[in-house]
């Protein structure tokens, strides 16, 4: 059971999980702990078994199943590709590298796996609301966060960042992963003011139909997980020889909220054998003040530094540790928090001093941070960031006590290319994408896969005022616009298998209004509205309060019966808009699910929906759906007649039974689709267009169709029939196919459009 660290509320694991905070304001504590039994064969286990042990001591409700699930899909080969890890060592000093997850900072190691206790949290505890997590962030947790919530797919994220109090690189990352579900908002003042805006959020939130959580380390669900790494850390180095049984050591860590090192305490309670916490400040050194005066106190000047992530005044995590330093006194630790809102500041007891006496506090100026790098690439030809840095500095000022030290390595150096480049006395340059090639060609290190998708990444800054984040979080706006992409599908031998998603968009408009409206169709029915239709069927199928709508079509670059999926755009708006007037309940898997219920078959709907290339089918009920990738030297155009031709027509017109032969045509070609986009080769694409099942009996339902396909393919084009429409999809590696279709053929005008490759999908705005 858990304890809150102000009044003794107590919950299971799964209930502090999605609580986050507790009713008073108080941070959750495990009410006792049991300890690890080092054997000698422990020391062979890997990150993931022993991510089991910790779990499995921590999470007092979860069952052996849930721990092997939630550890399965964060800690995986997509997350970590390399490994999850890494331990260099040096004379007394081992570096413990937490930079190998998704956004290469020590925060992956937890986020990656948030996600999956907080749904199976919800599961265990019937709950059936819509997820908001919200996020208050110096940097690196605010990549993390939504980097790991837009992987699992369930959950709304609003990340809250200091407007110009992180690096470049880092808010890169935020916005990189940023989608209709995940945001990353800038907000004026500095990471204090995002917490203790998203703290004033929790406390009065009232929404009963969502479920507000955080994915900050004041989360124990976030916590627990930092603690895997510290005894991976201890079994590693007493494998290695390192550590010898009944051998101690240090551990250093560079931190501002106090979380990380606080794992490392809840570590040593489970039995690894840590003697002395050292906890590294930088220029904002109000917890390197704390260790040595036992007063807390954050009426002092606020620095932005060059170690960013620190730069805090109030750690939250340190309730959790003067909690036990009280003797687990609720009564007393509100008093102090409530001093510490009212004044700014609390002093502790000597005594509790005294339960503090293996922390040591220290800290490093800017100079010093810089300098420390310098240092230890010169020394010991190891780069470091300037977190690392701030640790690196203080554990040289103190007294090594003759045990090794474990340097809390939190962040790739690529992170912050400035404060890198500058250390090494490379030139000055405007990008930090100029100085990350700088860097890697100084000094060899390579450039990480994490860093290099962010170089050219251009989305711009969202810079919000807490109104407007109040009015998001609480789901007041429910208006929302969404751009749906064309998609061209039964590419070839791929009935109903495979399409595309190109950059013609048709864009709808929705707003909640007192009766159902529809405005910009033209003529078309009021009862047949095809996106309107689209949108009751999610509430009719999930049982949920029908929420009335006005529907408008802002912008038709798709007209109907034209084959390039202009029913699939309205299905896949209208389910989408009536997802998120329930505050986004569903993930995409099971609005895909809905969406096919609809058409009957996925393969226009997954494109469209997802972007790109996507392959699709229904087993059974489920639609089973994954993105390929396409060469990049592909050009693809879509060559529209003036006639159509109706899905009616379309799907008559097809035999009811197939020869072997033709069958097997199909199939062997089937076999090559992927590949043949994969690798741009034109001749394969060709191929694989050859059809025998389908387009032989709708091609002669286009006029002029054949003669054009004729032309293209002797141009060294592939050429099929887009959808079921009369619409031609053709591919190859030129330009100026408008240059070889006639204007008309067959009695009916023809027209060329080039199209460009979506890979977003459909778009939430």
């Amino acid at each position: 059971m858990y304890l809150s660290t102000r009044s003794g509320e107590k919950l299971t694991a799964s209930q502090a999980i999605l609580k986050g905070l507790s009713s008073d304001g108080g941070l959750f504590l495990p009410e006792s702990i049991s300890k690890l039994n080092f054997t000698p064969d422990y020391f062979d286990k890997n990150y993931v078994q022993i991510a089991k042990d910790v779990f499995t001591i921590f999470l007092d409700d979860f069952t052996e199943e849930e721990i092997d699930f939630a550890i399965s899909s964060a800690y995986d080969k997509i997350n970590f590709r390399e490994r999850f890890v890494g331990l260099k060592h040096f004379d007394g000093v081992s570096f413990l590298e937490l930079f190998h997850g998704p956004t290469l900072a020590f925060k992956d190691m937890a986020l990656t796996v948030l996600p999956f206790l907080i749904d199976i949290s919800k599961k265990k505890n019937g709950v059936d609301k819509k997820s908001l997590i919200l996020v208050a962030t110096s940097g690196d947790t605010g990549g993390a966060a939504l980097s790991s919530f837009i992987k699992s797919g369930k959950f709304d994220t609003v990340v809250l960042y200091p407007d110009g109090g992180v690096s470049e690189i880092q808010e890169k990352q935020m916005l990189y992963y940023t989608d209709d579900r995940t945001k990353a908002f800038a907000v004026k003042g500095n990471f204090d003011d995002c917490q203790t805006f998203v703290k004033e959020i929790f406390s009065r939130y009232n929404k009963k139909d969502v479920l507000l959580s955080s994915a900050n380390s004041i989360n124990i669900g976030r916590l627990i997980p930092q603690v895997i790494y510290y005894v991976y850390a201890y079994a590693q180095m007493r494998k290695s020889g390192k550590l010898l049984e009944g051998e101690k050591f240090n551990v250093c860590v560079p931190t501002g909220n106090f979380g990380d090192i606080f794992a490392g305490f809840l570590a040593r309670e489970i039995g690894v054998p840590i003697d002395r916490f050292i906890c590294a400040s930088n220029k904002n050194n109000v917890l390197a003040d704390f260790f040595k005066t036992g007063v807390y106190d954050k009426n002092r000047q606020f620095y932005k530094s060059n170690s960013p992530a620190m730069d805090i005044l109030v750690s939250s995590n340190l309730e959790r540790l003067v909690y036990l330093a009280t003797g687990k006194d609720g009564a007393k630790v509100a008093k102090y928090m409530q001093d510490l809102k009212e004044t700014g500041r609390y002093e502790i007891s000597d005594s509790e001093r005294e339960f503090l006496k293996d922390f040591v506090g220290g800290y490093s100026t800017e100079e010093e941070t810089i300098k420390a790098i310098g240092k230890c690439y010169n020394e010991l030809k190891y780069l470091i960031d300037p977190h690392t840095a701030v640790a690196y500095d203080v554990y040289n000022k103190l007294d090594k006590n003759g045990l090794r030290t474990l340097i809390v390595s939190t962040a790739s150096p690529y992170k912050f290319p400035f404060t890198v480049a500058k250390s090494l006395s490379l030139v000055e340059k405007a990008s930090e994408v100029e100085l990350i090639k700088d860097i890697s060609a100084h000094t060899g290190v390579p450039v990480p896969f994490g860093i290099k998708k962010l170089m050219y990444s251009k989305k711009p800054t969202v810079l919000k005022t807490k109104e407007q984040i109040e009015s998001i979080v609480n789901y007041e706006n429910l208006k929302v616009e969404i751009s749906v992409p064309c998609s061209s599908a039964n590419l070839g031998v791929a009935f109903d298998g495979a399409g595309i998603a190109f950059g013609l968009y048709n864009t709808f408009g929705f707003e909640q209004a007192e009766e159902d409206a529809v405005d910009g169709f033209g003529g078309k029915s009021f009862d047949n509205n095809l996106v309107l239709k689209a949108y009751k069927k999610l509430f009719e199928v999930s049982g949920k309060d029908y929420v009335p709508v006005k529907i408008t079509l802002k912008k038709c670059s798709v007209p109907s019966s034209s084959g390039l999926g202009s029913s699939a755009t309205c299905i896949v708006a209208g389910v989408m808009a009536a997802n998120y007037m329930l505050k986004n309940l569903y993930d995409k898997k099971y609005l895909l699910s809905v969406m096919t219920m609809i058409e009957g078959h996925p393969d226009n709907l997954a494109p469209a929906f997802l972007g790109g290339l996507t392959f699709s089918y229904l087993n059974g009920e489920e639609v089973v759906s994954r993105k390929a990738s396409l060469a990049k030297n592909l050009k693809f155009y879509a060559i529209i007649p003036s006639a159509n031709v109706s899905t009616k027509s379309a799907r008559e017109i097809l035999p009811e039974t197939c020869s072997v032969k033709d069958a097997v045509h199909n199939l062997s070609r089937a076999l090559n689709l992927e590949y043949a986009f994969a690798s741009g080769n034109v001749a394969l694409i060709k191929d694989v267009f050859d059809d025998k099942l389908h387009q032989p009996y709708r091609f002669p339902l286009i006029k002029g169709g054949e003669e054009i396909k004729s032309i293209l393919e002797q141009n060294g084009y592939a050429v099929a029939i887009s959808g079921a429409g009369p619409s031609l999809l053709a591919v190859g590696t030129r330009d100026g196919v408008e240059k070889l279709v006639p204007k008309n053929a067959g009695g009916v005008k023809w027209k060329v459009k080039q199209l460009k490759v979506c890979d977003k999908g459909a778009i939430l705005r």
